[in-house]
């Protein structure tokens, strides 16, 4: 991670060192992306939606930008259309999934920037860009993206123009996903507090419910604690259901006796 930030740093340098005016203008609007995608972390917000929203702004950031997609692979290598602007780009990621080759699958597995042209793909991925006639698709610009310790990941941007992507556009993006990287990280977080609260709530509700189920066969049966919570396990197991299910149970059937 450390040699990953240094790169990013000097990207950074590279792309304020370029043309003026046009990368200030890209920087302002990479800011203004980053800034809105960050504004839609919280407590509710799921992976892919941050991932759709990233590609929207990814399109509206790069000019050159026609659309964009996100593609994942799972810990087997199988590829997933996670998120995407229209529907073009899950034609194009799918012929590149069904060929095995293409720059989305690229810089997912050497998460490295691909950069290329119509022209190029011809002789980078021939099986790919057979398929591509009539796409209307010319340019393509894509760059890693981590999104778990599961899923390695690419943003994909295609554009109809044969531009091929500037140096600048590819430096901006790999300072764009790394960001997004980050707000991934934010993501999962808060998601896993999220689920590990939820979880002792459900635990502390499911204890009280035993512990009431309990004093019930205490009070009816004369039981000590000890053997009242045997009683309950013993039913656990000829049911095959969880004991927080048959204490339930008990509990219900007591207040409906009352």
């Amino acid at each position: 991670m450390t040699e990953r930030f240094e790169d990013d740093v000097l990207d950074r340098k590279r792309v304020a060192d370029a043309a003026p005016s046009d990368v200030l203008d890209k920087l302002d609007a990479l800011v203004s992306a980053l800034a809105d995608v960050a504004a839609s972390v919280g407590p509710d917000s799921a992976t892919d939606a941050l991932l759709e929203r990233a590609c929207i702004r990814t399109v509206e950031t790069i000019s050159e930008a026609d659309m964009a997609g996100v593609t994942l692979l799972s810990e087997s290598g199988v590829p997933r259309t996670a998120a995407s602007t229209s529907k073009d780009v899950l034609d194009i990621d799918f012929d590149q999934y069904v060929c095995g080759e293409g720059p989305c699958l690229d810089a997912a597995r050497t998460r490295t920037v691909v950069r290329a042209t119509v022209v190029d793909s011809a002789s980078r991925w021939p099986k790919f860009s057979a398929n591509l006639r009539g796409a209307g698709v010319q340019s393509f610009l894509s760059a890693p993206l981590w999104v778990d310790d599961r899923h390695a990941g690419a943003l994909n941007i295609y554009g109809r123009g044969a531009h091929g992507f500037s140096e600048v556009d590819a430096l901006i993006v790999r300072v764009y996903t790394t960001s997004i990287e980050g707000l991934l990280r934010v993501s999962k977080e808060i998601e896993f507090a999220k689920n590990e609260i939820a979880g002792l709530n459900t635990a502390m509700k499911s204890r009280a419910t035993i512990e009431q189920a309990k004093g019930i066969l205490m009070a009816i049966r004369g039981l000590s604690s000890e053997s009242a919570f045997q009683v309950l396990i013993r039913e656990s197991q000829r049911t095959q259901l969880k004991l927080s299910v048959i204490a339930d149970q008990i509990v219900r059937r007591a207040e409906a006796s009352r």
